[in-house]
């Protein structure tokens, strides 16, 4: 049996899936973690012998590298050249021969004991901190040494390359920035579709795509009111958040001046434009670039960022990295939803990067990188068994990235899929071809806080949370609005209710409060000072005043204020018209007529008045459309029906 890590609770099997190394399938498997070797894969010999029970059957030699050879030689030329010079000379001898050989033949986790070596030195000589209150730039600097954002032209839009020692790099973000409303997945072409045909009269070029989510509820809330209540309402089968970005490098090649880059990498930029089709894409720029790298690398400032052996530690949480080494048959359907499925494991927030082009020394290949972020050793336990469970429903071959989770967080942030050239005796992993992106489904979009569900009992989801700060009006009382802010509490947002009547807010207050997730009540005029919000904290600020300058609706990214309104009114016009998200309980002519024209409704906005009590108008862009606010049992207990008040 081979040592491995107590928390870890899969079952590994020996895979030639490196060049001279093994490599890990994860199987489902009971509280014990035990490792054989394959009767055809195995590194230890012929003389090795396993069993599926962990006893020995014969195993067959395979994956030899060159160096292991010479190292029995030079082991063997120690022993004959130290044989005539007396006792001590032979012992030392003998003593490095077996150390060499050891180093060379012995298989410890997926690997010879030498690659093991190797790692462990970079590891030790390599920068692997940066310190409290660093920027965003001394952090790209961290996870790409040498790397900087630069403002640019990129097919002609304002936007912003990251130039690193391996190329220059755009981002571009996807999915509509001003539709809230998740009504479609769409499904996004794979970076291996969207590489642009390869020749000796331009760079090459390499395309990232990343998808981070965040489940719902939210891990850390565990058997809280609200947790339990979207549990009930959702069955946790949607991600409270979604995003997903696409870098596109060229790769800095000799003979390939940098004005030259520049012009290529627009042109590619334009041309993967054209071929994502109907699916939305921008530029971003160096601010909003910054933003996205520390969002997604979960970087708060405020927080070290270490790495350790076993994982990565920012923004107060531990971020471990697993690389895919061989996908299921794309055939199943496991390996069509595959991305789907590992975006939803039980972590704070799951990143999945998947990249297809060229790396140094190889033809164009396809790599996929995934990477967990949670808050507890007991945590990342549930995850890596729900990946392992993951993986054994088609025998994947995953390997956790000890010593290398620095380059496992840099190869899953939108940087163009890091390219760092491994220490000298490092294997190069052997990754798979362009053909094992084929049929891979990646879809992106449906994600958001559940308002209710629509006709044909679809969920309608809304985009509350996002990288940019979002104004909602609701139209209907105090109810709707605790309805929303319960399960807003469900995605992790930490709430601000600044209202005029604290009364009707107290027991609704004393019913969801619990340690660790309390709501904040606040009276008119006092300024909100809770920490601004962040992808996994995002902010929700209940206004519930009566009527509001839309000027005073402004926020920062992953906040949402929300204004409360029981009836609409001429005055209410300016913030209705400048809200990006509109909620709309049944209303009566008067306010039908005013909202129907402050938001272009047309003829929908008869039917407001008309709808059942327990239905609402979610409006966005001048669309509306109608859902059921189908309450739980616990929000029915704790707010009542949630009607018009």
């Amino acid at each position: 049996a081979v040592a491995a890590r107590p928390t870890m609770s899969l079952t590994t099997q020996w895979r030639g899936e490196e060049e001279g190394s093994p490599a890990m399938a994860l199987t489902a498997a009971g509280p014990r973690l035990t490792s054989g070797r394959s009767d055809q894969d195995g590194p230890a010999g012929r003389g090795g012998r396993t069993k599926r029970d962990g006893l020995a059957k014969p195993a067959r030699s395979t994956g030899v590298r060159a160096g292991q050879i010479v190292a029995v030689q030079v082991a063997a030329a120690l022993l004959i050249a130290a044989s005539g010079a007396g006792y001590l000379a032979i012992a030392l001898a003998a003593l490095a021969a077996s150390v060499l050989v050891m180093l060379a033949w012995v298989p410890m986790r997926q690997r010879w004991l030498y690659q093991w070596l190797s790692v462990a030195l970079r590891y030790l000589t390599r920068r692997r901190a940066l310190p409290a209150g660093a920027d965003a730039a001394a952090f790209v600097d961290l996870v790409a040494p040498g790397g900087r954002v630069e403002a640019a032209d990129v097919a002609g839009d304002a936007a912003a390359v990251l130039s690193d020692g391996y190329g220059l790099t755009a981002v571009l973000e996807l999915g509509d920035p001003v539709g809230l409303l998740a009504e479609t997945v769409q499904a996004l072409p794979s970076p291996a579709e969207l590489l642009p045909a390869a020749g000796p009269e331009a760079p090459r070029v390499r395309i990232q795509l990343v998808v981070t989510g965040v489940p719902a509820p939210v891990a850390r809330a565990g058997a809280a009111t609200s947790a339990t209540s979207y549990r009930q309402l959702t069955e946790g089968r949607l991600l409270g958040q979604q995003r997903a970005l696409l870098a596109v490098r060229i790769v800095r090649d000799q003979g390939w001046g940098d004005e030259d880059l520049r012009r290529a990498l627009s042109g590619v930029v334009r041309k993967v434009r054209r071929r994502l089709g109907g699916v939305p894409s921008r530029p971003l720029g160096e601010t909003a670039l910054l933003r996205a790298i520390v969002d997604l690398a979960h970087h708060d400032g405020a927080q070290p960022v270490r790495e350790a052996w076993a994982g990565v530690h920012a923004g107060g949480l531990a971020q471990v990295g697993f690389r895919l080494r061989r996908r299921p048959d794309a055939r199943s359907e496991v390996a069509r939803h595959l991305v789907s499925r590992l975006l939803s494991l039980p972590a704070a927030a799951t990143t999945v990067a998947v990249t297809a082009g060229p790396r140094a020394g190889q033809d164009a290949t396809a790599d996929i990188v995934v990477r967990v972020a949670v808050a507890s050793p007991a945590a990342l336990t549930a995850c890596v068994q729900a990946l392992g469970r993951l993986a054994a429903l088609e025998a994947a071959s995953v390997r956790r990235l000890d010593g290398e989770h620095l380059d496992g967080l840099a190869a899953t942030l939108p940087l163009g899929g890091a390219d760092l050239t491994p220490a000298p005796g490092t294997p190069r992993p052997r990754t798979p071809g362009l053909a094992a992106l084929e049929g891979l489904d990646l879809p992106v979009g449906a994600a958001g806080l559940m308002i209710g569900t629509n006709r044909h009992g679809t969920p309608l989801l809304a985009r509350l949370f996002r990288a940019e700060p979002t104004r909602a009006m609701l139209v209907g009382g105090v109810r709707g609005a605790q309805l929303i802010v319960l399960r807003a509490m469900a995605l992790g947002a930490r709430v601000v209710v600044q209202t005029a009547r604290p009364q009707a807010w107290e027991p609704f207050v004393r019913g969801v409060s619990t340690p660790g997730e309390t709501i904040a009540v606040i009276p008119p005029g006092r300024p909100v000072t809770a920490p601004a919000g962040t992808p996994l904290y995002p902010l929700l600020v209940v206004v519930d005043v009566g009527p509001v300058a839309a000027d005073g609706l402004a926020g920062g990214g992953w906040q949402a204020t929300l204004v409360v309104r029981d009836d609409l009114g001429p005055v209410d016009v300016d913030a209705l018209a400048r809200a990006d998200l509109v909620v709309l309980q049944p209303l009566r002519p008067n306010e039908a007529a005013l909202a129907g024209v402050t938001l272009g409704l047309g003829d929908a906005a008869g039917w407001l008045t008309r709808i059942r009590p327990d239905m609402v108008g979610v409006v966005n862009r001048r669309a509306v459309r109608w859902a059921l606010l189908s309450p739980t049992p616990i929000e029915q207990q704790l707010i009542g029906p949630p009607g018009r008040g």
